[in-house]
């Protein structure tokens, strides 16, 4: 874990929250832990006897917990939300599991319910929780485009496979011997959710009245997303090295050519110094008011690699306004703009970082910001010859 910070476990209240005997439970197999901690868990008994303060001064100055312990907190830690509620109860209804819950329960007796009663669908849901969490991804394309072949659901021994490989990379840099590749396939293509380590950590931390250290691995949640009507596979955010072994690791696995995948550039913001406020038109995209061009970064590049930041409510006025406009030929690297979506009085922020970056709010919104990038040019046609400066990308790391 990135931390030993557990919010739904550190509070008196999300405890007593938890079905006491549920609580009981799911602690249970760690009974052992707590009592050599001066916390002996009782086989049953009322909320009025139970030390929960005693129990929240373990999760709060205690970090020497066992591995699985620590994971199990971690995950219903995560899940213990109002919307994690609602996609536990809505999961556990389809398939006719019945939690033990009152009349109002609260998303960390949901969480532990659902652990304890229904493991299977817990960890599902806890895994995709993983997928929805990345809001920004780089793209990149098969530069065959339409003679792309159809994927399918891989099977296990191309999973296996794929495992091997990436585990012998991650262990080679001192990432742990285990990692995990996960698919799932959603509407909008087969999305991959990859579990691996990350290099040790030493934190400081009290341990028996005595300052020491703990040294653990944190775990790292990566996301891939192929999209079979692009040929396109998007990442989440990853380190350069690590970006070329997924395009290898899944190009070699997945249509059997490790080149299979170009970095070419996606993205451009050439309309906005092209067309204007005509590149903000958006009335012929269902789903979309209105756009507005909020801020640019531009490169203006030199000995001392200098950028410069412009922002405003309304970019395009606040030129119109100093009779000012984007300069002809320095590269712009991010721009940021404010989409106010159909239907809903909240806006979201669109980002668009050359060439391959983007980052959105929700990942619904993607479909109908791909139609309009397209439309209006800031999707590069991936069958022609142009392509963006190599050097903007430093700049949006």
């Amino acid at each position: 874990m990135a931390t030993l910070n557990f919010k739904r476990f550190s509070h008196v209240d999300d405890l007593k929250a938890i079905h006491l005997d549920s609580l009981i439970r799911f602690l249970e197999p760690h009974a052992a832990y707590f009592a050599a901690k001066g916390f002996i868990l009782p086989s049953e008994g009322s909320p009025d006897d139970f030390d929960y303060e005693a129990l929240t001064s373990l999760f709060i100055s205690t970090d020497d917990m066992p591995p699985d312990l620590v994971e199990a907190l971690y995950q219903v830690n995560e899940m213990a939300t109002p919307e994690g509620m609602q996609d536990l109860l809505e999961r556990c209804e389809e398939v006719g599991v019945e939690l033990v819950l009152g009349e109002e329960p609260a998303p960390t007796d949901v969480a532990v319910q659902t652990w304890l009663q229904a493991p299977e669908i817990f960890e599902r849901a806890h895994n995709e929780y993983q997928l929805d969490r990345p809001r920004s991804f780089e793209s990149f394309f098969n530069p065959a485009g339409i003679h792309v072949p159809p994927l399918k659901m891989p099977t296990l021994a191309i999973l296996r496979a794929m495992e091997a490989d990436l585990t012998e990379w991650f262990d080679r840099k001192k990432c742990g011997k285990t990692v995990k590749v996960m698919p799932f396939e959603r509407d909008d293509g087969f999305w991959f959710l990859i579990r691996r380590g990350e290099p040790i950590r030493r934190q400081g931390a009290v341990l028996d009245g005595k300052s020491g250290s703990v040294v653990y691995r944190p775990e790292k949640h990566d996301v891939l997303v192929y999209t079979p009507a692009l040929a396109e596979l998007r990442i989440s955010p990853v380190t350069k090295k690590e970006r070329e072994l997924y395009l290898k690791v899944f190009g070699n696995h997945l249509f059997k050519d490790e080149s299979f995948f170009s970095e070419r550039g996606k993205y451009t913001l050439e309309p906005l110094r092209r067309d204007g406020e005509d590149s903000l038109v958006c009335s012929d995209i269902e789903g979309i008011e209105e756009i507005v061009f909020q801020e640019v970064r531009i490169a203006w590049g030199g000995q001392y690699k200098e950028f410069e930041t412009r922002r405003a409510e309304d970019l395009f006025a606040a030129y119109e306004e100093r009779d000012k406009e984007l300069p002809p030929h320095a590269p712009l690297i991010l721009a940021k703009f404010k989409v106010t979506f159909a239907n809903t009085k909240k806006t979201r922020k669109l980002v668009i970082c050359p060439p391959n970056k983007i980052n959105i709010k929700r990942h619904d919104d993607s479909t109908v910001l791909d139609a309009w990038m397209a439309k209006r040019g800031f999707i590069l046609n991936q069958t022609s010859e142009e392509d963006v400066e190599d050097d903007v990308s430093v700049a949006c790391s």
